[in-house]
């Protein structure tokens, strides 16, 4: 039995490394549990081979948590006595670990990381591992750097029994790194501006754009955590300078925050409700100039704001515009549209063949649209000459529809600036369209509108095409009212 038992063992060792299946692969009776053959003291696997991982979340130069930071120790199989085992952090063996991963670590103070209980653990008799861990705590980490990934090294130094410690897992090297937790604004751009666009129409300024900024963290705390917004006006220059921009003040009284502060909830990311800016007095915004409002997470409480994610700029742009953004049908009657010309700046010619002059002809199935564009949209312009002078309210079209090797695609007009001019020379910017892609098809297409606030008395119109679906910008048909 002995000698079937210890060749099983030199097998086990050598093709893992440590003995942890012996009791489960030979029945263990009340003599084997007292006899010390076969028994080694080690430690459990890591995440890979000897290693384990440990964090902690740091705020400002304070820990606040740590976590992955216990393990216990193992017997290969259960014993009829107690056993004791004392563990140490012996930097000695660092320079092993280096060499062994290609790394090099950083040596970390004496006092730095600690273990609980000074490293000792229980194995009750009868048991396989340890009734407690061994636990790394932070001691004097007032020398660490919270950037660095620190590797500690935790050996088995002796037991209480005769019994051995295991030579190839009698070591633990734990990788500790530290998380810096702060506060941030989400859902905003990469380039930290969030656009918004007044729209000035006869009849009113119009709001576009998103005006809520949702206040967050980047890694999820124990405590409820209050952030409040302030206005930075400080950091306008500074964006001017480093960005090569002209951008102006927000005029007085232009702009109100609510609420004053919101809460994070513990253990969530984000907060429930978001920060509202509202603009107000709108009318003290100037067409032609650029407005930017930087914001920023107020610097106060147990979490700092991110030097960068924390802040956020709101950038205003004033457009004058004759163009209903809801897109309603405009009203009056359709013009009539023989003698009409068109040109356009691009026209396919290799995929579907078509004309600027087909967007007239009433069949939707025929029409025009711009070559082909595979990466980012170039600009492409259409421009209409209805002949005469018209008092025009508004547009309707269809996109254009077309099939190529049996496959059937919709080239359609998305976004527009709209311009008229009464000698083709001459251009007044009515103002910009934006629209969702369109479907249907030749034989009941989707129409588009673009409806003027107030009549426009003129004998061109200039369509500047800046978003397009599938290829490219195209009208199936166009029409105009008065």
């Amino acid at each position: 039995m002995k000698r079937y038992v210890n060749q099983l063992r030199t097998s086990v060792v050598r093709r893992m490394g440590w003995m942890i299946l012996v009791c489960t692969m030979v029945s263990c009776s009340t003599d084997d549990m007292s006899a010390p053959q076969d028994l080694i003291i080690y430690m459990p696997a890591g995440a890979t081979y000897n290693t384990a991982d440990a964090s902690y979340v740091t705020a400002r130069s304070t820990v606040l948590a740590g976590a992955g930071t216990a393990f216990p120790v193992l017997l290969t199989r259960a014993f009829d006595q107690e056993v004791q085992v004392t563990a140490t952090i012996d930097t000695s063996l660092l320079s092993a670990y280096d060499l062994a991963n290609k790394t090099q670590s950083p040596v970390f103070p004496a006092g730095a990381f600690v273990l609980e209980n000074n490293g000792q653990v229980r194995i009750p008799a009868g048991q396989e591992r340890s009734v407690d861990s061994l636990r790394i705590t932070l001691g004097e980490a007032g020398e660490l750097d919270f950037s660095k990934q620190y590797v500690v090294p935790i050996r088995l130094a002796s037991t209480n029994s005769s019994l051995p410690l295991s030579s190839n897992r009698q070591v633990m090297y734990l990788r500790v790194t530290f998380n810096r937790i702060t506060t941030q604004l989400n859902g905003v751009p990469a380039n930290r501006i969030v656009p918004i666009v007044i729209n000035r129409t006869p009849t009113g300024d119009v709001v576009s754009g998103q005006l809520n900024l949702t206040a967050g963290v980047n890694t999820a705390f124990g405590q409820a955590l209050t952030v409040a917004l302030r206005e930075r006006p400080d950091l306008l220059a500074r964006y001017n300078e480093m960005n090569q921009t002209t951008y102006a003040a927000f005029p007085a009284n232009s702009f109100a925050v609510s609420p004053a502060s919101v809460s994070i909830a513990s253990g969530n990311l984000n907060a429930a409700a978001p920060f509202a800016i509202a603009l107000q007095n709108t009318s003290a915004f100037v067409p032609g100039r650029s407005y930017l409002l930087p914001f920023g997470i107020a610097d106060e409480g147990p979490v700092p704001p991110h030097e960068a994610l924390g802040q956020a700029y709101v950038a205003v742009e004033v457009q004058l515009q004759n163009i209903n953004p809801a897109n309603p049908a405009p009203t009056g009657s359709r013009v009539g549209r023989a003698g009409w010309a068109a040109t356009a700046s691009s026209t396919d010619n290799s995929y579907a063949s078509g004309a600027p002059a087909l967007a007239f002809d009433g069949d939707a199935a025929t029409g025009w649209h711009s070559a082909l564009a595979f990466g980012t949209p170039p600009a492409v312009t259409f421009t209409v000459d209805m002949q005469s002078q018209k008092n025009i309210r508004g547009f309707t079209f269809t996109p254009r529809y077309w099939n190529y090797f049996s496959s059937s695609y919709i080239s359609a007009v998305t976004g527009m600036r709209v311009a008229s001019s009464n000698d083709g020379t001459n251009w007044t910017i009515q103002g910009s369209y934006m629209g969702s892609m369109p479907g249907g098809t030749a034989a009941n297409p989707e129409l588009r509108n673009v409806s003027f606030y107030a009549p426009v008395q003129a004998r061109y119109f200039r369509f500047t095409l800046t978003a397009y679906g599938q290829y490219a910008a195209g009208f199936g048909e166009l029409n105009a009212f008065e």
